[in-house]
């Protein structure tokens, strides 16, 4: 629904936080444009030092007469952390949602995570794997089923790439932690947790994920998630977050130094894509949980 058919001041701002992904944030626009949401809504682009041109590419885009685009400098501090808080603190509207620039929203996104604020203060939904991505994307890389997302072994958390809150909750708790650059949404969704928000998870695919196909990027984001998941659970060791047992991890690296890439795919049952995230993200989790205590044998 245009923009030009709702009334009112926005009740809701989108964010995006953005980082030298102009070439896809249009994919993302575009599906913000198609959403059935019935009222008002602005969307918040939160640069994060891009050098692509994106300013120019956002204050002369196409969809400015289907959409409220506004544009907000967040170079400060590399991450999307601070980027989502830049973006946070421009926003004038009651509502929060996040979503990601290379991902794609479905129509319904907007409207289904917006309606759970009515009930709780926190609130995220499932991603899918299936729209954006090839066959063989999907195979280096599997992904969680929406049921299963949002989980882990202490509280449940809501996913960044597709997440809503009041306003007033994320001021509250300060935004997002700006110096974590992996599992920040899973901290924030603690934190919030721990403070007495109430926090729901739709177990359902609202969000078409875009995969990371690249061997160098896979590694270097799957190592990044390791290493700020293990950050989190330090940070969280006082509320009683169990450490990653490292037997566990060591018994891991094990097995895929048996299953590494020398020998053929159809032996290992490992693409290398795939053997490359299972690698960095179990070294992450080393590296993270020496240094923040969240590693016990």
């Amino acid at each position: 629904m245009s923009s030009d058919t709702r009334t009112g001041d926005p009740v809701v701002s989108v964010i995006i936080p953005v980082h030298n992904s102009k070439d896809v944030l249009d994919d993302q626009l575009r599906a913000l444009a198609r959403q059935d949401y019935e009222n008002s809504f602005t969307v918040i682009i939160s640069d994060n030092g891009s050098t692509d041109g994106l300013r120019d590419h956002v204050e002369h885009h196409c969809l400015r007469t289907s959409l409220d685009l506004k544009y907000v400098d967040s170079a400060g501090v590399p991450g999307a952390s601070f980027a989502r808080n830049c973006g946070a603190d421009a926003a004038d509207s009651e509502l929060l949602a996040f979503c990601d620039a290379d991902d794609a929203v479905h129509p319904s996104w907007l409207r289904r995570i917006v309606a759970c604020l009515e009930e709780y203060d926190l609130v995220g939904t499932g991603l899918e794997t299936d729209s954006l991505n090839s066959d063989a994307a999907r195979a280096a890389t599997p992904f969680a089923p929406s049921s299963e997302q949002g989980q882990s072994g202490f509280l449940p958390f809501v996913i960044g790439a597709s997440m809503a809150c009041r306003t007033s909750t994320y001021r509250h708790l300060g935004g997002m932690l700006d110096h974590i650059h992996a599992s920040e949404d899973m901290e924030f969704s603690w934190r919030a947790q721990h403070e007495g928000y109430r926090m729901h998870f739709i177990a359902e695919p609202l969000v078409s994920y875009r995969l990371r196909t690249g061997r160098r990027e896979n590694w270097r984001q799957a190592g990044a998630l390791g290493y700020g998941s293990a950050h989190v659970r330090g940070l969280h060791r006082i509320h009683g977050c169990p450490p990653f047992r490292l037997r566990s991890i060591l018994v891991a690296l094990l097995v895929l130094g048996i299953r590494n890439p020398l020998l053929p795919t159809a032996v290992t049952k490992l693409p290398t894509r795939l053997w490359l995230r299972l690698v960095a993200a179990h070294l992450g989790l080393v590296r993270g949980g020496r240094r923040y205590g969240s590693l016990a044998w």
